[in-house]
């Protein structure tokens, strides 16, 4: 989370708390769909076999039923203690398996939508960045852009001649072999600097991939 947002949560008092569910699963998940915003005296009734994944300011938590449980999660100086704590959500998780460090960069390897801001540049993921590769991206009928990519680089720019714009679609492969089908554009005025909106903006707009990276980037209970 950025200083500004954990700034903001430091100083806003509870009356600006705000809980998220981002995951559900089990009996009780059409009482609690992902995108289900929560105020923060909220209590969550879960019955077995059901799990709901919550987020708040500088908190993520998994629910397990049977049970219920209370959306907040502590005061607003607690969680800005813990947004603290943290770089930018969507920082590098740890793991034999590279993972994708920010749920902002287009991982070339899954289809789906791809939400981005409407400023700024757009960087490209890889999960395996040994070798040399070449990542051809297509429209329609038109020729492919190729796209060099240099070994040891997992990360590189979207090519400023394509149009990236709020539904636009392309066809991306890796010259390994690996295909990611098409990727779809959803273009968003701003990226959120808040976690909880950055997630709903997420759900709103079908971008699961991301919401994916982004929520098992934070630490959180399970």
């Amino acid at each position: 989370m950025s200083a500004a947002a954990a700034a903001c949560i430091a100083s806003s008092g509870p009356a600006l708390a705000k809980t998220l569910v981002v995951r559900s699963a089990g009996p009780s998940s059409k009482a609690y769909p992902p995108g289900k915003a929560l105020p923060d005296s909220a209590r969550i009734s879960l019955q077995p076999g059901d799990s709901v994944t919550i987020l708040a300011p500088g908190s993520k938590r998994t629910l397990r039923g049977p049970g219920t449980f209370p959306a907040g999660s502590g005061n607003a100086s607690e969680l800005a203690s813990a947004a603290s704590k943290r770089t930018r959500f969507g920082a590098m998780r740890t793991g034999d398996l590279a993972l994708n460090p920010s749920p902002w960069n287009l991982d070339v390897t899954q289809s789906g939508t791809m939400c981005v801001g409407s400023a700024g540049s757009l960087k490209m993921w890889r999960p395996n960045s040994e070798e040399a590769g070449t990542l051809s991206i297509s429209a329609g009928e038109g020729p492919a852009t190729k796209v060099a990519w240099p070994a040891g680089k997992p990360t590189v720019d979207w090519p400023t001649a394509l149009k990236i714009a709020d539904g636009t679609e392309y066809r991306l492969a890796l010259s390994d072999g690996t295909s990611a089908g098409s990727v779809k554009f959803a273009v968003m005025a701003a990226i959120p600097d808040d976690v909880t909106d950055a997630a709903q903006s997420l759900i709103q707009r079908g971008c699961q991939n991301q919401l994916d990276v982004l929520v098992d980037g934070i630490d959180g209970g399970e």
